[in-house]
């Protein structure tokens, strides 16, 4: 089973304690390229102009790029299991509704959806084929699924490198900017041990969704994921 399964409540509880600097973490941990990569992936969602969900909305960080790269977007429906997360997200409340719920039990009707986005979420999930067969639900027949997410190499030099950045770099230099709440990066580090590699996750994907186009950046560890529903 592709997720966290039973390590999924140790990574909530670790995320539950970040609302107030995660934007800050992400910038770190990411060398500064956390907003690059979401304007692409906001972009990506381009003339999806009904209602938008944010699957694992956190503070708000995905739904902001989204309605500063698409002006035109109606709505956005922000949803996440952690109430003071969605509570620290400061978004315009006119085209926005923030929604408590897990990704595996999305509290939306079936096909109420036009677009959904997951940035660095989906691999928080307790089971991500559930998880992925509730987004297909929500999902109207022509709607668009984009997903940015954590990659695990393929190849095994690669993935040496990017398993060496999660579990010793990127913990290091979030404790340096951040004293020892920086030190909650470590848990990145378990949440990609979960990951499926590269290959088996675009699969994944592939059997709920069609006409999947795939971007690898980083050395293959962002991946940029568009589909439609199938």
């Amino acid at each position: 089973m592709p997720g966290l399964g039973r390590d999924w409540w140790r990574v909530v509880k670790a995320l539950s304690r970040l609302p107030c600097f995660y934007d800050k973490l992400n910038t770190i941990i990411s060398l500064g390229r956390d907003k690059e990569f979401r304007k692409i992936t906001a972009r990506k969602l381009g003339g999806v102009n009904d209602v938008v969900l944010d699957v694992g909305a956190g503070n708000g960080a995905m739904t902001k790029a989204m309605l500063a790269e698409n002006p035109n977007m109606n709505f956005i429906i922000m949803l996440d299991f952690l109430p003071e997360m969605l509570k620290n997200a400061d978004v315009e409340r006119s085209v926005c509704e923030k929604v408590v719920g897990a990704f595996e039990a999305i509290p939306l009707r079936d096909n109420s959806v036009e677009g959904v986005v997951m940035a660095f979420s989906l691999r928080d999930a307790y089971d991500m084929n559930v998880a992925l067969q509730n987004v297909n639900r929500v999902m109207k027949n022509y709607g668009k699924l984009v997903i940015l997410e954590l990659g695990k190499p393929d190849h095994a030099f690669k993935r040496f490198l990017i398993t060496l950045y999660w579990r010793f770099v990127s913990p290091m230099l979030a404790f340096m900017k951040l004293g020892r709440k920086g030190l909650l990066a470590y848990e990145i580090y378990l949440t990609y041990t979960k990951m499926p590699k590269n290959g088996t996750f675009i699969e994944l994907i592939k059997a709920f969704f069609e006409n999947v186009c795939v971007e690898k950046k980083m050395l293959d560890g962002v991946l940029l994921i568009s589909a439609s529903h199938r």
